[in-house]
Parts: C-alpha cells; sequence; structure tokens
C-alpha cells in the first residue's frame, strides 16, 4: 500500500485507473490473486454522494469473495421488488425477482458511500496493492511489451510531481468521461435521451415504507421512490423542457416537489444530495484497445431505471480480472482476453436497452400514450407466461458466457447446471461440520467439481497444470470427508447417478463445462484453445480474506 506522493519503483502487471467501486473491485480481486497491480485515483477519499442504488445478487457473490459482503448487507434494504403505477397511481404490477440460486439476496437497496467506504478501506489496508491517491492520469502509451501512464501528484500551485507508471495490462475503471477511453482512442456508441431528472437524497425518513422501488407514470410529473434503511429515501422527479436546471435543486424548488406529497417538513439539513441528470444509452465500440480494457462506465452507460449500471459495471471486473491473471501467469491464450469483450459487451448493450425500455414505459406523459400504455399493461398481465415474465423481473436477463471460454456439454446434464451461466451456491457441510456456502470451499483460481460417483476419480493432468482446485460434492444424508463437501439440501447433486459427472467452474463461478470421464478429452481440448497449461510464472495465491467487520 502506498500513499499518495511515494514513488513507484516497479513495474506492475496491471495498473487501474479510477477508484470508484468498479476500480476497486478489480483492483482487490487483481491483488487478491497475487497480481501486482497498482490502482490510480485522483481523488483522496472515497465518494459519498449516493448514486447507484440497486444491487443484484451476483453482485454481492463478489462482494463476498472480497470480504465486504456481510457489512453491506447490515446497511441495506435485502430482498426487495418493483411496483409500477399508471394513471391515478393505480397500481399496474408488481415484480420481484425469482428466488437467487446464488446464495444472496435477488435484489436489495443499498448506499453506494457505504459500499465504496468498505472497499476503499480494504484497498488502504492491502498489503498486496499499490494504491495511488491524488494522482491523476494524464498520459497513455502503449506498445507490444506493456502499457506507460503519465501520472500528477500534488497540487499545482505547490509543485505537482509527475512520473511514469508502468505495467503489462491497463484497466479503464474511470467512470462516463472517462479519460483512459479517449487516451487509447475508443468511441461511445449510443445516444442520450432527451428527458431530464432530478435526483434527491434525503435523511430522517419517518415513514416505514414497503420494501419496493416504485415508478410512478401518473402522465403529469412522472417520478422514482425508492427507500432505503435508517432513514434513507431516493426520489427521483422528471423535468419538463421549460425548467431550469440550477432553479429545480434550490432548496425552494426541492421542498415544493418533496412538501407535503412525500412529506409532512423538511430542513436543507434533510437533503444528502439534489442533482439533475440526464440519461446516456451508450456502449463503447470496443471493451479492448491493445493492453487497455475498459470496465463499468467507461464502457457503458445506460439509464438508471433497470437499476443495472453498477452491476454490469462488477460483472466486467469480475469477468476481466481473472482473465488477466491467466495472462500475468502466462497461461492465457490471446483468446482468452478477446473472450472478455465476447461475454461482457453483448450483455453490456442488452441491459442498456432494457433501462431504455423500462424508461419509456415511467417516462410517458401524452395522454393518448398513457392511457394505451395502463391498458395493454393490465391486458397482457391477464396471460399466465407474460405476467409470470414481467411480475418476476425476467424482462432482467442473467448473462450467457456460452458463446466464450465454455465447451458444450454432449450427452451429459445436470440438472441445476448450466453451461455458461453462473454456478448455483447451495450450502454445504464440510469435514468440520460447519455449513456454508460453496463459494467458500472454490478459492481464488478453477475449481472442478465432481458430482457423483466415488470420490477422487481420475482426472486429466490439465487441471492440476492450470491450478484448478478438486471438490467433491456429495448428496444430502452423506458425512463428508476430506476432500468433500456434503450438500445440505440437494441443488449440484439433484439427480446425479453412481458415475462421476465432472463441473469445471471458471474462477468467477461460472461454468465453463460439464462432462463424464469418457467427454473430458474434448473438453481439455476446448479449454486449451483459452487456457494454456504450461504456465511461466506461478502467483502467490492468498486464502480468501475474512468477512469484514463495522
Amino acid at each position: 500500500m502506498t500513499a499518495g506522493g511515494d514513488t513507484v519503483t516497479a513495474r506492475r502487471d496491471v495498473l487501474v485507473v479510477g477508484a470508484g467501486p468498479i476500480g476497486l473491485v478489480a483492483a482487490l480481486l487483481l491483488a487478491d490473486a497475487g497480481v501486482r497491480t497498482t490502482l490510480v485515483e485522483k481523488e483522496t477519499e472515497p465518494g459519498d454522494l449516493p448514486r447507484a442504488i440497486s444491487l443484484q445478487d451476483e453482485s454481492f457473490r463478489t462482494l463476498e469473495q472480497l470480504g465486504v459482503a456481510d457489512a453491506l448487507k447490515a446497511e441495506s434494504l435485502l430482498d426487495t421488488g418493483s411496483r409500477y403505477f399508471g394513471l391515478g397511481d393505480r397500481l399496474l404490477l408488481e415484480a420481484r425477482p425469482v428466488a437467487s440460486r446464488l446464495g444472496h439476496p435477488a435484489k436489495t437497496q443499498f448506499d453506494q458511500p457505504i459500499l465504496e467506504r468498505l472497499l476503499w478501506e480494504r484497498a488502504v489496508a492491502h498489503e498486496g496493492l499499490e494504491f495511488l491517491r491524488g494522482a491523476e492520469a494524464r498520459a497513455i502509451t502503449q506498445d507490444g511489451g506493456g502499457v506507460s501512464v503519465t501520472v500528477t501528484t500534488g497540487e499545482e500551485t505547490s509543485g505537482a510531481r509527475t512520473r511514469t507508471l508502468t505495467a503489462d495490462w491497463l484497466i479503464g475503471a474511470d467512470g462516463g468521461r472517462s479519460f483512459v477511453r479517449r487516451a487509447v482512442g475508443i468511441d461511445l456508441a449510443g445516444t442520450t435521451q432527451p428527458q431530464r431528472w432530478i435526483v434527491v437524497d434525503l435523511h430522517d425518513e419517518p415513514r416505514a415504507r414497503d420494501p419496493f422501488a416504485e415508478f410512478h407514470g401518473d402522465g403529469e410529473r412522472p417520478y422514482v421512490l425508492v427507500p432505503g434503511v435508517k432513514g434513507r429515501l431516493r426520489l427521483e422527479f422528471m423535468l419538463f423542457d421549460h425548467e431550469d436546471p440550477d432553479e429545480m435543486t434550490t432548496p425552494e424548488r426541492i421542498r415544493e416537489l418533496v412538501v407535503p406529497r412525500f412529506r409532512t417538513g423538511l430542513t436543507p439539513d434533510d437533503v444528502r444530495r439534489a442533482v439533475v441528470y440526464v440519461a446516456h444509452q451508450r456502449v463503447a465500440r470496443t471493451y479492448r484497445a491493445g493492453r487497455a480494457f475498459l470496465v463499468g462506465d467507461a464502457a457503458h452507460l445506460m439509464p438508471p431505471f433497470a437499476g443495472q449500471g453498477l452491476n454490469a459495471g462488477i460483472r466486467d471486473a469480475t469477468n476481466l480480472t481473472w482473465k488477466l491473471t491467466a495472462a500475468i501467469t502466462g497461461r492465457a491464450r490471446e483468446r482468452l482476453l478477446d473472450s472478455y469483450e465476447v461475454e461482457r459487451r453483448a450483455h453490456g448493450a442488452a441491459m442498456v436497452t432494457v433501462s431504455r425500455r423500462v424508461g419509456a414505459v415511467v417516462m410517458a406523459t401524452h395522454p393518448v400514450v398513457t392511457r394505451v400504455r395502463d391498458s395493454v399493461v393490465r391486458t397482457v398481465s391477464l396471460i399466465p407466461r407474460v405476467r409470470d415474465f414481467l411480475a418476476n423481473m425476467r424482462f432482467i436477463s442473467p448473462p450467457d458466457y456460452s458463446a466464450g471460454v465454455a465447451v458444450a456439454a454432449h450427452g451429459v446434464t445436470l440438472g441445476t447446471v448450466t453451461v455458461g451461466r453462473a454456478l448455483s451456491q447451495p450450502v454445504v457441510r464440510d469435514v468440520t461440520g460447519a455449513e456454508r456456502g460453496l463459494d467458500a470451499h472454490l478459492g481464488h483460481g478453477w475449481t472442478l467439481l465432481q458430482i457423483g460417483g466415488p470420490p477422487g476419480a481420475a482426472v486429466d493432468a490439465y487441471w492440476d497444470a492450470i491450478g484448478a482446485g478438486r471438490l467433491c460434492v456429495r448428496a444430502p444424508g452423506g458425512e463428508p470427508i476430506a476432500g468433500t463437501v456434503t450438500e445440505t439440501t440437494a441443488v449440484l447433486t439433484s439427480g446425479a447417478g453412481s458415475l462421476p459427472v465432472f463441473v469445471a467452474v471458471r474462477p468467477d463461478r461460472y461454468v465453463a463445462a460439464v462432462f463424464d470421464s469418457a467427454g473430458e478429452q474434448r473438453v481439455v481440448e476446448g479449454l486449451r484453445a483459452f487456457v494454456d497449461d504450461r504456465s511461466r510464472r506461478t502467483l502467490p495465491y492468498s486464502e480468501p480474506p475474512a468477512p469484514a467487520h463495522h
């Protein structure tokens, strides 16, 4: 760990520019895997303004790996849903995500400053992470051997210092106005919606509210209401063309918006933040330029209505960092690095589209359009399959990486395991009798799970060569022995037979392959196109961090 102003003396494996939540996640995942990482951030303290507010189960899965999930959950409203209201404030639809199979609440309302503080504190304390605060990236050059970033530290009036940092790889996590994106010549494609919104975040909400984000398309001034814990409340109002954003953020106008409809009174101290924004619908034309990669808002900007921006960014960081780790060890073929864009860009673009469509439903104000909208929603909700699709929020689809680092299953199936999808996380019992989520036994790298058959079945030497851990998951009722865990409720073992079936689990907890002994060589050859088993360097993998308590 290095405070701003100290000298970086050695070439690093990876430079991460931007210490918002996505950059922090990326840097910590790399550092935990033993990758020599430098994190560059122009600010000297974590962000303290609420921005993102919705977190999904997969994001919590990554945060659990970083040891901050429990502390964040204690400050969050868990297992939330959404309600959509039409004309006359009539409820059109109540929606909740399907129950999570990943071991965490499917949807949660959280407070971004708390998340940033937890990640920031862990980054500062991490002995394996060089964290340069008060350092701003000014220039980037790269060639076939590496990347150089020129940064300045200190105030210009008191003698700013300029230095050059070098590394094998660069991650741009520096937000929607990304300097990294511009410096490496990547454009954004897309549009900006014409409607402006004012976000008002409040303290000390006196009312107990149901755990639902509310979207009110009343045809007059559409608004969104999102409750939190400990008196936190977010209100968002659409502005009209004639309204001036500076005037609308004055205490007087904010009070007119909030009182008496939402509160009986409002003081300036009740307002955490009031800001006007326009929603962008833009995706980088490519997520990679040479040795530089983009993650988070640097790669995609999306409207807030589906709550996907931060979640997409955490998926980016989780997907990219294990592939860069493989590159540092010499195991990554070029196709593995290219798979980052293959896997993430299509899903990021899909979430931009979903967010835009949800926003269009909410923002309608024309009398004919709003009446038609309400009538259509009520009518299609009478169709059971459509009602299920909407009420379970299936329009927010999870990633499918089967076109990336994956080998399609041939003749072998496990009912709850799908190639290209995230692995379910059942509760398992280990040899000590402790019951925890399966992820606690998976470590930082690849894992080869064995389902069914006697423990310790012989496998190809490829798995050891790429550092894959071995674990046998047994059905409920049996006593675990060394190298095995037993499910408390059958999930992965549901439908398993007497012969062993193997599940190749990637470091990001996605399923790369499902196979039996007869099909192993086909899987090994398929994965070898991405991950070489001839490593040239070993990283000092650390144990998963203990949960943080605050």
